[in-house]
């Protein structure tokens, strides 16, 4: 539904001597302040068109708790606008207090970013297609300072090091976040193995129905002979 149909306080905020001019709809372009019904709030500029163009900030409202409807904010984006749409930098904070800062192109991640999980405290930094992962970027773990490096495709790391603080380097190829196939650890006390992570299968194994993620390979790691440099 477009804004313009929808019955929200609107506050035009570009008159002169401060004064504000409010109605129920968006009736010309400019710079406003616009109160959803359910209590959602937007700021910015809306074109000749009523859409939103340019900076602009959106902030999603919520209850309380299921007890307590007083609403607070749960979610809040504040970047640029083209066609309203997401379009341009910008930085969202979500619901469960994940963050994202960086590129975005029609209310997708896309381009180079950072997201920072909430949660786990990891951060993710570099090049999102589509809001997934994609080509170049560097995932930091917290709980262990550990980090991948490399290449990403559709949201998964495939290719690069694992870098291990305090430990050394693992390079090789990388399926669902565990390493497989041929790799070289390179240690800091100078020694070097080659060798290749190889996957387990059991006979209980069982595939993943269609609506299910693949779970992540159970692999076991055979060394060559170590050498140092």
């Amino acid at each position: 539904m477009d804004d313009e149909e929808v019955h929200c306080k609107v506050e035009y905020l570009d008159l002169e001597d401060d004064n504000t001019e409010e109605t129920n709809w968006i009736k010309r372009p400019g710079k406003c302040r616009v109160t959803y019904p359910n209590g959602d709030i937007f700021e910015g500029t809306y074109d000749n068109e009523k859409i939103k163009q340019g900076h602009g900030v959106y902030i999603w409202m919520g209850p309380t708790s299921e007890e307590d409807e007083t609403l607070i904010e749960k979610a809040r984006f504040e970047g640029n606008y083209v066609d309203g749409q997401k379009t341009g930098y910008g930085k969202m904070i979500y619901p469960n207090g994940d963050i994202y800062e960086g590129e975005w192109l029609e209310n997708l991640m896309n381009g180079e970013g950072s997201y920072t999980y909430k949660k786990s405290g990891d951060i993710y930094s570099g090049t999102w297609i589509k809001g997934k992962k994609q080509d170049q970027g560097r995932y930091e773990f917290n709980k262990d300072r550990s980090m991948f490096v490399g290449t990403w495709e559709k949201g998964q790391f495939t290719n690069g090091t694992w870098e291990l603080k305090g430990a050394g380097v693992y390079e090789g190829q990388f399926k669902l976040g565990r390493p497989i196939g041929q790799g070289q650890y390179s240690l800091v006390n100078g020694l070097i193995q080659t060798g290749s992570y190889e996957e387990i299968k059991s006979p209980d194994d069982e595939e993943p129905a269609e609506d299910e993620d693949p779970k992540p390979p159970n692999v076991a790691w055979k060394g060559d002979s170590i050498v140092s440099f």
